[in-house]
């Protein structure tokens, strides 16, 4: 028995579920077969999410998913079409004889609702293709002898924990202006196997803030910092590495380029030298990344699992896409003469101490600006904005910012991270506490720009004795972190 018949409410329901009009209509069998794709498809989808949001990640970062998504899209839009052209059919065929005002206004809403139902499947189709273009460009292939990939250290990679031996010297307290309390409870440990990012029982990313991509010759690496994750307590650390550091250490595949092994320049000039002389540094087009992945590795004496590089330009439409930054300001920062991001101009910067909402241009004028004090004072700010993002960035607010992100992400974004990492990575950032991360800066006086081999042997025992009975500092008794929204 048919519940309704009018075609305008058996097209409606054929849009929110197709069969749902012909089964209104009394067709059932039909409804049902018509249904069934869609109920189908909607079971595997809440099947997916109760395995968790990193499975779901995993999947729809693979670009053959994607693809296979813009095709079942392009199906599914064709059958929702259809359901929705057979219910007003069977619903008009019902009522041949009523009026032709209530006919030409079933039309009207036939027509409306089969545009509602291109638009929605293009809508999707197209975030399809734009994941499928962005994530393109974002993941660079970084196999072993790719020319994207980290090169070999010099030295052996660290035991795993279940076999470290305890440090026989405490780490120097010499690399320490910007201290953030550590927790003040070990988190309960992972069951998670150690992935293989991970064997050494850490994970170490270098973050590198750059104003190009890739495929850009003149990349200036002018911020760098080190990420390091404790993957069985998920503690973590950012370690600043200097942009002015003379004498790094090289990779052994580069270091002959040297008598010292050391490149005696600027580190931030590594990139352009690298890529100036392909003879003394390997990896192709990638020679410069090489460079200075290997030379930042060889100096903090840990194994880099992978690198990140963000765009300038691509932070500050990032910090506005998630409408503002709050920073903890510690102290007044002033420049009269701050230089913007896109080279044209100058502007006065005046922000005031305390917590300050900040929009994308005013939170990278903060982490850049080194007029008022120096590039090691930046440094601390940098890091200060890299724990206040991370603090604050909400993966479920940012949903309907998605196709934003996507275009965001597209050039101003890419990373050696391999694709079927990202669910591992997101797991273990899950369990890392934000509110308790080190702050470590490699600073002048103990730590001057032009390295010796003792000072390098000494940021390399603090680098890697940094999760180790507390190293570089606790919290005091009741002591909380900053109370920025």
């Amino acid at each position: 028995m048919s519940v309704v018949r009018s075609p305008s409410i058996a097209v409606a329901l054929s849009f929110v579920l197709p069969g749902l009009g012909q089964l209104s209509l009394g067709s059932v069998r039909r409804g049902i077969l018509l249904a069934f794709p869609a109920v189908a498809v909607f079971v595997v989808f809440v099947a997916a999410a109760q395995a968790g949001g990193g499975t779901i990640l995993d999947v729809l970062l693979r670009r053959e998913t994607l693809a296979a998504f813009l095709v079942l899209n392009a199906v599914l839009a064709c059958y929702h079409l259809i359901a929705i052209a057979d219910a007003y059919r069977i619903a008009t065929r019902l009522r041949a004889a009523g009026r032709p005002a209530a006919r030409r206004a079933s039309a009207l809403v036939l027509g409306v609702v089969l545009a509602a139902t291109v638009g929605l499947h293009g809508a999707l189709e197209a975030l399809g293709y734009q994941a499928y273009e962005t994530f393109g460009s974002v993941f660079v292939p970084s196999e072993p002898g790719d020319g994207w990939a980290v090169p070999e250290p010099s030295f052996e990679p660290e035991p795993s924990p279940t076999s470290r031996p305890s440090p026989s010297v405490a780490p120097s307290a010499s690399v320490t202006p910007t201290l953030s309390p550590s927790h003040t409870a070990v988190p309960t440990p992972s069951a998670t196997p150690t992935p293989p990012w991970a064997a050494d029982g850490r994970l170490n990313l270098l973050l590198i803030g750059s104003d190009a991509g890739p495929d850009r010759w003149s990349l200036r690496t002018d911020t760098m910092v080190v990420l390091s994750v404790d993957v069985e307590t998920g503690r973590a650390a950012l370690f600043g590495i200097p942009r002015n550091l003379v004498g790094v250490p090289l990779p052994p595949e580069s270091a002959g380029a040297f008598k010292s092994g050391r490149f005696p320049g600027l580190l931030n000039a590594l990139y352009v030298y690298a890529m100036g002389h392909p003879r003394q540094f390997p990896g192709g087009d990638a020679r410069g990344f090489r460079a200075v992945t290997g030379a930042v590795q060889e100096l903090v004496g840990v194994r880099l699992d992978d690198v990140v590089v963000v765009n300038l330009a691509g932070f500050v439409r990032l910090v506005d896409a998630i409408g503002g930054l709050w920073i903890d300001v510690p102290k007044r920062l002033v420049d009269r003469n701050y230089p913007l991001e896109n080279g044209r101009g100058h502007i006065s910067l005046d922000i005031k101490p305390g917590c300050q909402l900040v929009d994308g241009r005013m939170a990278l004028a903060y982490a850049r600006s080194r007029h008022q004090d120096s590039d090691y004072g930046r440094m601390g700010r940098q890091q200060r904005v890299l724990v206040a993002l991370a603090r604050q960035v909400d993966p479920i607010a940012l949903l309907p910012k998605v196709p934003e992100l996507l275009d965001i992400a597209k050039g101003n974004l890419w990373t050696t991270v391999a694709r079927a990492d990202i669910r591992g990575l997101a797991e273990l950032a899950a369990r890392v506490d934000t509110a308790w991360v080190e702050t470590v800066l490699v600073i002048p006086p103990r730590y001057p720009s032009h390295l010796t081999s003792a000072e390098i042997k000494q940021i390399r025992g603090v680098v890697r004795s940094v999760f180790e009975g507390g190293a570089i500092g606790s919290p005091s008794p009741g002591e909380a972190p900053p109370a920025c929204p």
